[in-house]
């Protein structure tokens, strides 16, 4: 029997040995703590758990392996999948009373990764510490040290400590704070840059505030935070009308083919000719198709854009500069386009001072009136619902005598002016009374288009102005209905209207009723302010109250223009009947 060398099985034995240890050494190298949810949003006594990963391209089993503090370790067990940890697999350790008393990431561990647990109630000797910062060790059946991670405390519950990059070592600047609630137990961090990952960081038009009617430019800057080389892939714009956040086919802009090679981190910046938009607020919206993106959130990127009308469609339409006492100065403005108008960041100003009407997103509706004071008194003091009234603070000092109104868009673009005087309102007016404008469709800045409101409770804050008029007719008319009438007090045609349309925009009528001698029996109106058109009331009654005879009657109609001067005059019969 041939006896074995001492010296060369000494060797050999020396040579297995160190074999062994290069192996198993390499093995434990392989494994990797990956994420620590160290302060769990509910059921913190159960859902607290580890991630580790298996760097290489050889399975190890992870029985006999052991996870805790630096005060215990507890000892890895089987969670009913077995405790072999596959090449380029992902292994969720949870506390041992995870199972029976939470479900909390059973939807988010996907199938793929290994599930384990530990041989105690939590990890170390009391559980993660969320006060102090406490080390997280790995340690293998051997009894070596494998992985050691001190974790930073002060994340919001329920979100852990993840890895950014796994072939990376545990410093501090290799660890973040997750960016998904409850974590990524299972699956790749949400700070770890995937294999194939196309982003959107920015995106942005020229110019700044579009115009209507005329193209303008989109750009985009695309970055590649995936760690494979990017193919090709395609940048589709489209504008989100809907604003539901998803394309719909009749939303889209253009959809821009590419096949740049962008390595790891590189950037692209794209430029689009985009077609011209209506006016008004709208979302745009740029996606990314990249075929095999892991990551799909940072495909999308919207921005808000304002793109402004030719025209001018918000409008001044009334200003009180002379309140009553103790109640506050305002105008109104009057949206007399056809679409939402966003007025985020547009502003007001007199000759002196500048105002910020709204700070965020604001829509004014299409021929609704919005009320701009300082007090929100007025709300109370008219009863204007409050979405029509901004309360601007800083709000400027109306001048009596007169005052120089802008109104700016949100590029800087005037808007509207009013360079008023005392003198528009054509007659001496009370505190209280406003200033109206007629035609909205007239220019701003003819005295004639604004004149003091007639309305009798002085000024019609948040609607339509008592002196509007749609259409300017050169006719002139007066009627009375009904005609003859029966004031006997039955209900039936006890008062006839008179009803008139002047040629003038704003005037002074008065209106005299004579009987057939001549004598006159009822003063109806005496100088009273009047618009273009309107109607009196009469009851058949004289001057003292009492019911004019039975009979025909002279009504004389005088209208009055600027400076007392009379323009025209009607004389009109109206009967009073029996019935």
């Amino acid at each position: 029997m041939t006896g074995l060398n001492p010296k060369t099985g000494g060797f050999l034995a020396g040579f297995i040995l160190l074999v062994w240890f290069c192996v198993s050494s390499s093995l434990r190298a392989q494994i990797i703590l990956t994420e620590v949810m160290f302060d769990a949003d509910t059921l913190e006594q159960h859902n607290e758990f580890v991630e580790i990963y298996n760097l290489g391209s050889d399975a190890v089993d992870l029985a006999q392996w052991q996870i805790g503090d630096s005060l215990e370790l507890d000892q890895v067990l089987d969670a009913g999948q077995g405790s072999i940890l596959a090449p380029k697999q992902f292994a969720v350790i949870l506390d041992g009373s995870y199972f029976g008393n939470s479900t909390t990431y059973d939807s988010l561990i996907p199938s793929e990764a290994l599930i384990l647990k530990i041989d105690d109630g939590s990890f170390g000797q009391y559980g993660w510490s969320n006060s102090r910062s406490e080390p997280v060790v790995l340690v293998s059946a051997s009894g070596d040290t494998v992985q050691e991670y001190h974790y930073s405390i002060g994340n919001e519950p329920g979100y852990s400590d993840e890895k950014i990059m796994l072939t990376g070592d545990n410093s501090v600047e290799n660890w973040g704070d997750s960016r998904s609630f409850r974590g990524t137990p299972g699956r790749l961090n949400s700070v770890s840059p995937a294999e194939r990952d196309l982003a959107i960081d920015s995106a942005w038009v020229v110019p700044e505030y579009p115009v209507e009617e005329a193209n303008f430019f989109a750009w985009v800057t695309v970055r590649n935070a995936g760690t494979s080389a990017t193919d090709n892939f395609t940048l589709i714009i489209f504008d989100d009308l809907n604003e539901n956040r998803i394309i719909d086919s009749s939303e889209i802009l253009l959809q821009d083919e590419h096949s740049e090679l962008l390595l790891f981190q590189d950037t692209l910046r794209i430029r689009n000719e985009l077609p011209a938009l209506s006016a008004g607020s709208r979302t745009l919206g740029f996606m990314l198709k990249y075929a095999g993106e892991q990551r799909p959130d940072d495909n999308c990127f919207f921005i808000q854009i304002n793109i402004e009308t030719v025209e001018n469609p918000l409008v001044i339409n009334e200003i009180l500069y002379s309140p009553q006492p103790g109640f506050p100065e305002w105008i109104e403005l009057l949206n007399r386009g056809q679409y939402d108008l966003n007025i985020n960041q547009w502003k007001f100003a007199d000759a002196r001072d500048t105002v910020t009407i709204s700070a965020g997103l604001t829509l004014v509706e299409p021929g609704e009136y919005y009320l701009l004071a300082k007090d929100s008194v007025v709300i109370m003091q008219y009863a204007i619902p409050a979405e029509r009234c901004f309360i601007v603070p800083g709000f400027p000092t109306l001048n009596n005598d007169g005052d120089d109104l802008k109104l700016f868009g949100l590029s800087g673009r005037l808007i509207d002016r009013v360079t008023y005087s005392s003198s528009w309102m054509g007659r001496k007016t009370e505190a209280g009374v406003s200033l109206e404008r007629i035609n909205p469709a007239v220019s701003s800045q003819i005295a004639e288009n604004w004149a003091a409101c007639v309305d009798p409770a002085g000024s019609t804050p948040a609607r339509r102005n008592s002196l509007f008029i749609e259409k300017t007719e050169l006719t002139s008319t007066l009627s009375f209905s009904p005609n003859p009438f029966s004031p006997d007090e039955d209900g039936y045609e006890d008062f006839t209207l008179l009803q008139y349309k002047l040629p003038l925009q704003t005037g002074f009528i008065t209106v005299d009723i004579f009987d057939l001698l001549g004598r006159r029996v009822r003063r109806l109106a005496d100088y009273v302010p009047v618009g273009q058109q309107g109607s009196l009331l009469w009851d058949g009654k004289d001057g003292n109250g009492k019911v004019c005879r039975m009979g025909m009657y002279v009504v004389l109609t005088q209208v009055f223009g600027s400076g007392s001067k009379l323009y025209k005059q009607f004389k009109n019969t109206v009967v009073l009947v029996k019935k």
